[in-house]
């Protein structure tokens, strides 16, 4: 599948093209939920970007995590940039 031309790379999709296994986790928590629903268009890309990158799963539990409220949610962006690994 091809979301605004970057590719799943054999990841497991959903038809709306988030990672199954970060739409799992995120479905599992309502505040992780919520903080998803608060980004912008920008923000959910790079972040769906960062979960087909994460390499065990709970290094995705991580991404969901830092997700619900209380976390700094642009700190999480710019670390990211940084090239920090979680």
């Amino acid at each position: 599948m091809d979301i605004n031309g970057i590719s799943g790379e054999g990841l497991p999709m959903s038809a709306e093209g988030i990672p199954v296994g970060f739409g799992m986790n995120l479905m599992r928590n309502e505040g992780a939920m919520q903080g998803y629903a608060g980004l912008t268009e920008s923000e959910k890309e790079h972040l769906i970007m960062r979960c087909r990158d994460a390499r065990s799963k709970s290094e995705m539990q991580k991404i969901v995590d830092d997700l619900a409220p209380g976390t700094d949610v642009e700190a999480i962006v710019d670390e990211d940039r940084q090239g920090r690994v979680f």
